[in-house]
């Protein structure tokens, strides 16, 4: 009896060294899987992100495209525009051939000098009424081109603040959403903290419970280890009377079957001895019965506790998981919305150096264009006061040779008319035209002066034409720099068109950041509500679930103060068996100095030691067994007591002496595999380690270890 209440007691310890072992893989198990959880939610973040980059990629790819079709459209009309402007190039120099030859074809001509006069007046006319033409055009043009400027930078400043009124409220709504985001998770704490305080109090309340129920166990062990040593005794005892009846009945067949002509003599005496040997097997029977039943009764109780126990644990165990998951998959989130936020926060920060730098873009271009435009008046008024102070020259050059020509004229009408006179008076002065021709002659030499005069003034008129054909040139160089200012113009209003059009794609990328923050902010709110009624309906799960138990646990404790009072009946009851077996008994041994004789006869059939032999060989293979069995779940053996099973210690396999060479090879054999098993163990616990220690230091903290270690000691009491 002391034997087996020592292997009783040392199971349990057995059992809990062994869960205390597989307890690390356990944890290290779940830690994994919810780090591969975590990869895998990674994994399809990075898939998620990819696709999105990819679509971007290709939109930027067409807006690439499109720039470029953009800019070989802006190329082909600047092509179209140099032609056309080449092709009024080529009809002015023609134009300009044209009345070079007219000019020289109206030289070789003789002039008068009034259609000289009338000419000048004509070709002075014609060039004032088409530079005042082009002057006029060229100063519409200006008109119309500082009016699309102020149009363009009234239109700059009112998107510029359009921008910034936009950016304001940008702000506003980002500093408002961060409020809001840091309210929530402050409320989020707030009750994460209140249910992880009611969540420990209520583990308090239930690990004492479960130190009561454990105390109650125990005292249900040490009763229950009473009972068994008091069964193993009735069990002694009736496998002793199991004995003797079989060898009673063995001796009756074999006399039966050695002497049929004496049994019909001593019919009587086998009838009367068969009718007390079936009143005393029909009593062993019952009172077998009734033991196999109590003990089934004992067994369905503490497998009924045992499952109780085991249920209490593992709703324990749930609840604590269901904490820990609940908290890790907050932690997701929160890490999470901290990613979205800190991108969000970037992709801002992103657009407003984007924006700031299209923003110091547009204000150099604003300044060079002001600074062009500066130097296109600089050059113009320059060219205009150049052009007026040339006109000056020449209109005052030009009024000097006309008060020359009217001179040259008025001489020539005076010379006319002295010819006239000298005409009229050749007649008269027939004899004094010897003097006369003196004078003539010098009036000739004078005359050829003049005429050597005036043709110096044709030839200063000739280099005046010159020089106004080398004016016109400079005039053509100025409307050609015209033209390229008119070209920086224009590409200046390309440039503030895809200015205009770049801060129109930003205002639209603006509006689809906020709409994605609202979204963003909807899911989470969904989210927190989702996660809010889980939470709630977990709660009331659990609440419904403790009243479960709380129902269980008194319903068992009915049972078992039922089951006490059935021992207290079955003890009384086996005590009244005891003695009248222990009657039967002393009958029956007064009986077996009668059948000393019948027993001689009935060992020739099977003997004894045979028997005997037999179960030694089967205690042996069972030990055997046991022993493999013990190398796999170190120190724990099942022993059977009627139809149950329960887990014993093993002894030290020092203690167990074996003989033959087939023991020696079986037990070399076990020590081969207790040692690779022992290695795997060892290699397998350093692995696991160094897994905990990692997932340990990212996952878990010291108090969720208490926890699942608390768990662990629980359910190993709960299986011993």
């Amino acid at each position: 009896m002391a034997g087996t209440s020592f292997m009783a007691t040392s199971g349990g310890g057995g059992m809990g060294t062994s869960l205390s072992s597989q307890l690390p893989r356990l944890t290290q198990e779940t830690e994994l899987q919810k780090m591969l959880s975590d990869e895998r939610m990674r994994s399809e973040q990075h898939k998620t992100n990819y696709q999105q980059l990819k679509s971007e990629h290709s939109r930027l790819q067409d807006e690439y495209m499109q720039l470029q079709n953009e800019v070989r459209t802006t190329i082909e009309e600047s092509r179209i525009v140099q032609e056309k402007y080449k092709t009024m190039y080529d009809q002015t120099r023609q134009e300009l051939a044209e009345r070079m030859a007219e000019i020289e074809d109206l030289k070789t001509k003789v002039i008068s000098p009034q259609r000289l006069e009338i000419l000048k007046m004509q070709v002075i006319e014609d060039l004032e009424v088409t530079y005042r033409e082009k002057y006029q055009k060229q100063e519409q043009e200006i008109d119309e081109h500082r009016t699309s400027q102020n149009k363009l930078r009234y239109e700059l400043s009112f998107v510029k603040s359009e921008y910034e009124h936009e950016k304001l409220e940008h702000q506003r709504i980002l500093e408002e959403m961060k409020l809001q985001c840091e309210t929530e998770v402050s409320n989020l704490r707030k009750e994460r903290d209140s249910t992880i305080n009611r969540v420990q109090t209520e583990c308090s309340q239930d690990s004492q419970k479960v130190r009561v129920l454990q105390r109650e166990n125990a005292q249900l062990h040490l009763k229950l280890k009473g009972l068994l040593s008091e069964l193993e005794e009735i069990r002694s005892e009736r496998e002793k009377l199991g004995l003797d009846s079989d060898s009673v009945s063995r001796i009756q067949s074999k006399q039966l079957s050695e002497n049929v002509g004496v049994i019909k003599a001593l019919e009587a005496e086998r009838e009367s001895l068969k009718k007390q040997s079936e009143s005393l097997l029909r009593e062993i029977s019952q009172s077998s019965d009734e033991h196999n039943k109590l003990t089934s009764r004992i067994h369905d109780l503490e497998k009924e506790n045992m499952v109780l126990s085991n249920r209490a644990d593992e709703v324990s165990h749930k609840s604590k998981v269901d904490l820990t998951n609940l908290k890790m998959e907050m932690l997701k989130q929160r890490g999470e919305l901290e990613r979205e936020r800190d991108r969000l926060s970037n992709l801002v920060e992103d657009l407003q150096t984007q924006i700031e730098i299209n923003e110091h873009k547009i204000r150099s271009q604003a300044q060079t264009l002001e600074e062009k435009e500066r130097e296109a008046v600089r050059r113009v008024q320059a060219a205009r006061e150049e052009e007026f102070h040339k006109m000056a020259t020449i209109e005052s050059e030009k009024m000097d040779l006309e008060a020359k020509l009217q001179e040259v004229e008025r001489q020539k009408i005076d010379q006319e008319s002295y010819r006239h006179a000298d005409q009229q008076k050749v007649e008269d002065r027939v004899r004094a035209i010897s003097n006369e021709r003196e004078a003539a002659e010098k009036e000739l030499l004078v005359y050829k002066t003049k005429i050597q005069h005036f043709e110096n003034l044709q030839d200063q008129i000739e280099r005046e034409r010159s020089e106004n054909s080398e004016l016109k040139s400079k005039v053509h160089k100025l409307e050609s720099e015209l033209s390229g200012y008119y070209s920086n113009e224009q590409e200046t209003t390309d440039q503030n068109i895809k200015l205009r059009n770049q801060v129109e794609l930003l205002k639209e990328e603006l509006n689809l950041t906020q709409e994605q923050l609202v979204k963003i902010q909807n899911n989470h709110d969904r989210i927190l509500s989702h996660t809010r009624g889980a939470l709630i309906e977990e709660r009331n799960q659990l609440h419904e679930r403790l009243k479960e138990l709380e129902g269980r646990y008194s319903h068992v404790q009915s049972k078992l103060s039922k089951a006490a009072v059935i021992y207290k009946k079955y003890k009384t009851r086996s005590h009244k068996t005891t003695e009248s077996l222990r009657d039967n008994i002393q009958i029956l041994e007064a009986k077996n100095e009668e059948l000393d004789l019948e027993k001689q006869a009935l060992k020739n059939c099977v003997p004894h030691e045979v028997h005997n032999r037999l179960k030694k060989q089967w205690k042996d293979l069972y030990r055997r067994h046991q022993e493999f069995r013990a190398i796999l779940l170190p120190n724990v053996k099942h022993v059977a007591i009627g139809d149950k099973s329960f887990a014993v210690a093993t002894l030290p396999q020092d203690t167990h002496n074996l003989s033959g060479e087939f023991e020696r090879q079986h037990q070399e054999d076990l020590r081969l595999l207790k040692t690779r098993l022992d290695q795997l163990d060892n290699n397998q616990r350093q692995q696991l380690e160094e897994l905990h220690d990692i997932a340990h230091s990212t996952l878990l903290s010291d108090r969720d270890l208490d926890d699942s270690r608390e768990k662990v000691d629980d359910e190993k009491l709960s299986m011993s």
